[in-house]
């Protein structure tokens, strides 16, 4: 009996084949391009698909249900094994991008180490392999274990070092002695953990250099790292000062110099003791707890400026760590004086003119220099004035705190500007913060000073009440500049 030759199965097949694979490869081709235009990292799945999976199951399909080849034929076995090589290459791409490509940073995704990725990649496909062969080629598996036992032992001799690496990786991933993003320090090197695979970890070093550090190096436990077991971290450092110094006054000016450096914390407390009494000065140890060591540099550059400032204000001296002897008349020598300083930027100004700048030279201990470094203040609202502060160099600010708690500023000042003239007023306190823009250096004028002046210069006295007066206005337009802006916010 004739059979029809569309009732046969090869013809069948062959037919689903020749309209099937053209609208799945062009199915697939849509969806890539569909992809690719909102750049999702999906399609890298999608090219597999297309280019490996879809093709390999096709030819075994036209070779096992078309052309009706043999399943026990190598040509088959061979057909076999590609496709689910092909289809396990396809399978741990999406899970990779749909798990973790796309996880945000903060998720448990991002935080899984590369090298535990590595190792469930290896054992998956070790499995598959497995089930392949005992399925596809129907090898007897405890066999090739038993081979793989003889062999492995050559093997591991030969690959020692890598699989001590491997072992110490995995005993690394269990304990989590550091994470991606923890700065360590391996003998001499410092650098943050970038990446972490099966054989070694790699740090990246202040100088964007990347150092290669072997997991059997780290697992000997030969490394320090400053993220743990908390991000808190103490930066030491030790200054000399010399004998003439108090000791209890040094280690005031390093406690307020510390606090007031961005990036060093209040709470704990910066704590400073002296270290030893050498040569040419007192070795005083300070210790700092800042935040993240990731920002260490840039504070410690800005701590060990403002003490140089600070040194200068207070009249401290950091001594030069040299043996030289001098043989000189001391009676000789010249001595600084402020005082010359100060009158001679007086005698150039319209407030005070010659005639201040001489009565200045006759009183005693009538003024004093500091220094101030850029971002410091010089005092705060609130605080109780030391003086008449005249601007020698640099620039200075007039901050505000307005109603709600924002400064506000009124006023830039720069050389030949003073500040400071409510000392005028017995007993009170400064309503304005005053900070250095840049490097400022500044002659103070005692309160005695002042009223020297004042009383024997009744021009000057003018203009300071006039100066008093204008600066008060702006304070209080500072302070109620949010109630004119926001009316309403004084019905409430």
């Amino acid at each position: 009996m004739q059979v029809a030759l569309t009732s046969q199965d090869w013809f069948q097949w062959a037919i689903a084949l020749i309209l099937g694979f053209p609208f799945l490869m062009i199915f697939l081709n849509e969806v890539i391009v569909r992809l690719r235009q909102e750049e999702k990292s999906l399609i890298k799945t999608f090219f597999i698909l297309r280019n490996l999976v879809l093709p390999t199951v096709a030819l075994l399909l036209f070779l096992t249900k078309v052309l009706e080849i043999s399943e026990e034929e190598t040509i088959i076995r061979i057909v076999k094994t590609l496709v689910w090589i092909c289809i396990i290459h396809a399978a741990l791409s999406g899970f990779k991008v749909l798990v973790f490509d796309q996880a945000t940073p903060e998720s448990w995704q991002a935080k899984v180490p590369d090298l535990l990725l590595d190792l469930m990649r290896f054992f998956l496909v070790t499995c598959i392999a497995a089930l392949i062969l005992s399925t596809v080629w129907q090898v007897d598996l405890g066999a090739l274990l038993t081979a793989f036992g003889v062999g492995s032992l050559v093997i591991g001799l030969a690959l020692q070092d890598a699989l001590k690496n491997l072992f110490s990786g995995i005993l690394l991933l269990f304990e989590r002695p550091f994470a991606l993003g923890d700065w360590l320090k391996v003998g001499d090197t410092i650098g943050k953990v970038i990446k972490v695979n099966w054989r070694s970890v790699y740090l990246q070093t202040r100088a964007q250099d990347s150092v290669v550090i072997p997991n059997s190096i780290l697992a000997q436990g030969n490394f320090t790292n400053y993220h743990r077991p908390t991000e808190l971290h103490v930066e030491t450092f030790t200054f000399g000062f010399s004998y003439d110094d108090p000791p209890n006054k040094v280690i005031y000016v390093l406690k307020e110099t510390a606090l007031a450096t961005p990036g060093i914390l209040n709470d704990p407390k910066p704590w400073v003791r002296i270290e030893n009494y050498a040569d040419f000065s007192i070795i005083y140890k300070i210790g700092l707890f800042i935040q993240d060591y990731e920002g260490m540099l840039t504070i410690r550059n800005d701590f060990v400026i403002r003490v140089w400032y600070a040194a200068k204000r207070y009249h401290l001296t950091i001594p030069y760590p040299i043996q030289t002897e001098y043989q000189m008349n001391l009676s000789e020598m010249p001595k600084p004086n402020p005082v010359a300083k100060v009158t001679e930027m007086m005698r150039s100004l319209p407030n005070f003119g010659s005639v201040a700048a001489e009565r200045l030279t006759k009183e005693k201990d009538a003024t004093n220099l500091r220094y101030y470094a850029q971002g410091e203040w010089i005092f705060q609202e609130g605080e109780r004035i030391a003086g008449l502060h005249l601007i020698l160099t640099g620039y200075a600010a007039i901050l505000v705190r307005d109603n709600l708690g924002q400064e506000q500023e009124i006023a830039q000042l720069g050389k030949g500007e003073f500040f400071g003239e409510k000392i005028l007023l017995t007993g009170e306190c400064s309503d304005v913060s005053v900070i250095a823009l840049d490097d400022l250096e500044v002659a103070v004028l005692s309160p005695e000073v002042i009223a020297t002046l004042l009383e024997q210069m009744p021009r000057l006295s003018q203009e300071f009440s006039e100066l008093l007066e204008t600066r008060r206005k702006e304070v209080i337009r500072a302070k109620n500049q949010n109630y004119e802006e926001f009316p309403f916010n004084s019905q409430i």
